[in-house]
């Protein structure tokens, strides 16, 4: 028996041009650019290379009495034929080739995101065919879209809160006290949340931990049902332990804002919605908490917000592209007959192992604790609070870590 012919394809690889901090981020509207390059070990004949853009949203989860619950939504489905033989196959020579290719992304797609039960991505797809039905090869490429919403000035107003509870315990009760500020509501990625707080205890109970977050809470929409998860973004934790009398003070503590966490309310996307909240919460023993939480806006700053200027060039960049299935793009090529020239280049390639943007993360990856605050015990004496407690959320995550 006659053994098989080795693939004449080495790699098959798509190269973006637009790389910010080794992660592939874009903007609504702005125009992705690169190159597919196709490796040979031996000279071979190509009959098509076609490229495919997708962005979908889904939603999937398990309910008790529902069964399966899942929902999809798609942003892009556009294809382009980089070069199609139509039953003529081209000869390439053993070495690397590559073909240019650009696509300019629609303006209402939402941001990347992956969550617990649902996400929003983007892949880039390269199918290159040989000229037997064996040498097919695919390359894929997940890139992120990270939309730019603008804060409403009145974010930028300081925040303070104050918290009275009293307790009760082996016949004796008082108040637990707490003093938060925070510097504004409104935030862009990469910034900080600037906390001063100050606990008193004058109560039986001892406190034994201190902690501020920022919590993301997302909400899931399926075949008319939800769910939710709440889960911890960043953190502040002090377990330094409280008795009767005692005070604490936090200056000028920074939860810090990943770089890559998608805008409030994700917009674009009707299946997911999402939403932060600051939370401060003191742990007190046999199992009490007091705590409160404050809505934060996570947006843009108007800096940020400009694309590279239009040029006249680009003003027909998605002319060549089609939506849908591929067979609609053999339709177009029978229309546009002049095909981009076949060009030798030595690309610097990276491994898939370096696009490392959180986004892409295992989400069961937990996060490591930051720095310890700056704390100072303080003997402080507040008696203008009010007695306020944070609502409980039922069936949200327990954010005990």
């Amino acid at each position: 028996m006659a053994a098989a012919k080795q693939s004449p394809f080495e790699s098959v690889t798509i190269n973006l041009e637009h790389d910010i901090d080794e992660q592939y981020q874009y903007q609504p509207g702005e125009i992705i650019r690169g190159k597919i390059g196709i490796q040979l070990h031996r000279s071979t004949l190509v009959q098509s290379v076609y490229l495919t853009i997708t962005g979908d949203g889904i939603c999937a989860w398990e309910d008790d009495y529902l069964g399966s619950l899942e929902s999809k939504e798609n942003y892009i489905d556009a294809t382009q034929a980089i070069f199609d033989a139509e039953g003529l196959a081209r000869y390439l020579d053993t070495g690397f080739h590559h073909f240019p290719f650009e696509y300019r992304l629609p303006e209402n797609i939402p941001s990347s995101f992956i969550g617990k039960f649902g996400s929003v991505t983007y892949i880039l797809k390269a199918v290159v065919e040989g000229d037997r039905p064996g040498d097919t090869t695919i390359a894929t490429e997940p890139f992120l879209v990270m939309r730019k919403c603008l804060l409403p000035e009145n974010l930028s107003e300081p925040r303070k809160i104050k918290l009275a509870k009293t307790y009760f315990s082996m016949c004796s009760w008082g108040k637990v006290k707490a003093d938060i500020h925070i510097d504004r509501t409104g935030f862009v990625p990469g910034e900080d949340i600037c906390l001063q707080a100050e606990v008193q205890n004058h109560s039986p109970l001892r406190i034994t931990a201190i902690q501020a977050g920022l919590m993301m809470e997302s909400v899931y929409h399926a075949q008319k049902n939800l769910i939710s998860y709440r889960q911890i973004v960043n953190k502040r934790r002090d377990d330094f332990e409280l008795i009767d009398g005692d005070g604490r003070r936090w200056q000028n503590v920074r939860i810090g804002i990943p770089a890559y966490v998608p805008e409030s309310f994700l917009e674009g996307c009707d299946i997911i919605e999402l939403s932060y909240k600051f939370q401060f919460r003191i742990e007190l023993s046999s199992g009490k908490e007091l705590k409160v939480e404050i809505p934060i806006t996570v947006g843009a700053d108007p800096k940020g917000l400009a694309l590279p200027g239009p040029n006249k060039n680009d003003e027909n960049v998605n002319i060549h592209w089609t939506m849908g299935p591929r067979d609609l793009a053999k339709k177009q090529i029978e229309e546009q007959r002049e095909m981009s020239a076949w060009t030798v280049a030595s690309p610097e390639f990276r491994d898939r192992e370096q696009v490392m943007n959180p986004l892409f993360r295992n989400e069961s990856e937990k996060l490591r604790n930051g720095d310890r605050p700056h704390l100072e015990s303080s003997g402080f004496n507040h008696d203008d609070y009010e007695d306020e407690i944070a609502p409980d959320y039922p069936g949200s995550e327990d954010t005990r870590l």
